[in-house]
């Protein structure tokens, strides 16, 4: 998740007051406008890779039409997180 690019994104349609269908899943707390979804991404990484399809399936039901994933930390431990969001942006 790049906050300074979703910043930017985020700008035009809070200012337009419409930012319905964005989604954000983030380890890190944000100030999002109203309108804007957001769901904690656990802090555990096999947490978060357990939760992660769950994660997706109820952001889609909820109408989210775009879609911001904070990007996990690198290292061994976050390898599952990584991947399946890899498999999760192939078959989107």
């Amino acid at each position: 998740l790049d906050t300074e690019a979703l910043r930017a994104a985020l700008s035009p349609a809070a200012a337009a007051g419409r930012p319905e269908g964005l989604a954000v899943y983030s380890r890190s707390a944000l100030p999002l406008p109203a309108g804007v979804v957001h769901r904690p991404m656990p802090e555990d990484p096999l947490a978060a890779a357990q939760e992660l399809f769950a994660a997706l399936r109820a952001l889609d039901a909820l109408g989210a039409r775009h879609l911001w994933i904070e990007t996990p930390p690198s290292g061994p431990a976050w390898e599952g997180v990584l991947d399946r969001l890899a498999r999760a942006a192939a078959a989107g």
